[in-house]
């Protein structure tokens, strides 16, 4: 397995400086000067740093800075609130926050310090939580309803990206535009990162995502490779929109995306290549990858092969329905859950338990089931939620729905979120009414809220 260590600053800096931004009006601040103003901020080595940015080169500026300087950065949402990174920060012992405004007097500290293109805080709180130098901590979703995050070291960050790179055909000098979230691993990672080691050029745009906006984009930049989420994906099937020649290779990640949009996506796209794939955080994050364009329809429900030096295999996952787990062994998955939880992923050296439920076919084919914890007793019967999503997703009007399982007065219950591009009375009636009949009455979800679909999101 070939070593990725974080390349020499020089190259970092000739990275940043070459990068794109579809709306940036003043170029950002170079990496050596944001290096300088930390070697003054006096943070600890090993420590988590929240970088709370929007898309851009001050973001990757900042979050290399901190890697050269000897922290681990730790990409957030920018839209976090105060609250929110109040519970973060202790929770992962992190000893600043790096973000473009920050209010001190929310955290108890002493004024915050110009960083480049942001603010620097360091947290009054106790002492940071100490990792070694040349680690990540990447945010997923937790089951306590706080966010966790997951360890990697950068070197296996790199490896993934290469592999993932290597999977697409992306080429040095290729131009990459990245419209969607860099504190989500799918973006920083297999398209960042790739970008970086595999030589390409680098564009950033949102999000948000418009079909329009992400369109011309391609064009302006003729851009070689993007990637988007299904939602994306189903708001251009949906509007018609026909992607530009120039680009060679789009790949769909985040999400499963429905086998049904596969053919229409293909359509509109003679000759170019459209890549599915599988990932998830705690795997570093890229797993596996289907070359639709090259693969007969029956594969179009696949989420394909294994990326080379990724290892799969199922495990009984517990259901009655004799449902398997897929395991993921790879250099590139994390190190450890943070903060520690012995309920983590690793099962074994260099293995995680995905909590995703696959088939793999005689040929090496995974496709995905569902989520280990889509089934659920409610009143003492088993609802397979899968069944339940694919029954919305049909309606006519839904691009996408997610169910979420809860305790209300003592008794296990579930909502559904169904996704549609404009909410109304009348479609919330049709939708309800098309459920009702298609589901038994154990089967039903206790709410049904439709939200639009700019409010979707995803987190692999």
């Amino acid at each position: 397995m070939p070593a990725f260590a974080l390349p020499d600053p020089d190259v970092i800096e000739g990275f940043l400086g070459d990068i794109v931004e579809v709306d940036r009006r003043r170029p950002a601040r170079p990496l050596r000067a944001v290096l300088d103003g930390l070697a003054g901020a006096e943070l600890r080595a090993g420590a988590p740093v929240l970088i709370a940015m929007p898309n851009g080169t001050p973001l990757l500026t900042l979050f290399f800075a901190v890697l050269l300087h000897g922290g681990v950065p730790v990409p957030l949402a920018p839209a976090s609130s105060s609250a929110r990174i109040t519970e973060v920060a202790p929770r992962l012992g992190a000893d600043a926050l790096i973000a473009p405004r920050i209010d001190a007097a929310r955290y108890g500290a002493t004024a915050p310090r110009p960083l480049g293109d942001a603010e620097l805080l360091r947290f009054p709180w106790g002492e940071p939580r100490r990792h070694s130098p040349g680690e990540v901590i990447l945010m997923t979703s937790g089951t306590s309803g706080l966010a966790s995050g997951c360890l990697h070291g950068i070197d296996a960050l790199l490896l993934n990206a290469a592999r993932h790179a290597d999977a697409i055909g992306q080429r040095e000098g290729d131009t990459v535009l990245l419209t969607l979230p860099l504190h989500y691993s799918y973006a920083l990672v297999a398209q960042a990162l790739a970008a970086l080691v595999r030589g390409s050029r680098l564009v950033v745009s949102g999000p948000p995502f418009t079909p329009r906006a992400y369109t011309d984009a391609l064009r302006t930049h003729r851009a070689d490779v993007s990637s988007l989420t299904p939602t994306a994906v189903a708001h251009l099937i949906e509007q018609g929109v026909v992607l530009p020649d120039t680009l060679r290779a789009l790949t769909v990640g985040g999400d499963r995306l429905p086998p049904a949009q596969v053919p229409a996506l293909l359509a509109s796209r003679p000759g170019r290549e459209l890549y599915l794939t599988y990932g998830l955080t705690e795997a570093g994050p890229r797993v596996t990858t289907l070359a639709a364009h090259r693969e007969p329809p029956r594969r179009f429900a696949s989420s394909g092969l294994p990326l080379p030096g990724v290892r799969t295999r199922l495990r009984p996952s517990g259901l009655t329905d004799g449902s398997q787990e897929l395991l993921v062994e790879s250099g590139t998955v994390l190190r450890r859950r943070v903060p520690d939880d012995r309920s983590g992923p690793l099962v074994a050296p260099m293995t995680i338990a995905t909590g995703d439920l696959f088939t793999i076919d005689a040929d090496g084919y995974h496709y995905f089931q569902g989520r280990l914890a889509d089934s659920v007793v409610i009143n003492g019967e088993k609802v397979w939620l899968p069944s339940v999503r694919a029954a919305a997703d049909a309606i006519p009007g839904v691009l996408r729905s997610t169910t979420r399982v809860h305790m209300e007065d003592g008794e296990r219950r579930y909502d559904l979120d169904v996704y549609v591009t404009d909410p109304s009375a009348a479609l919330a009636a049709d939708i309800r009414r098309t459920l009702h009949r298609l589901l038994l009455r154990t089967e039903r979800p206790h709410r049904i809220t439709l939200r639009p679909a700019s409010a979707a999101t995803w987190h692999k």
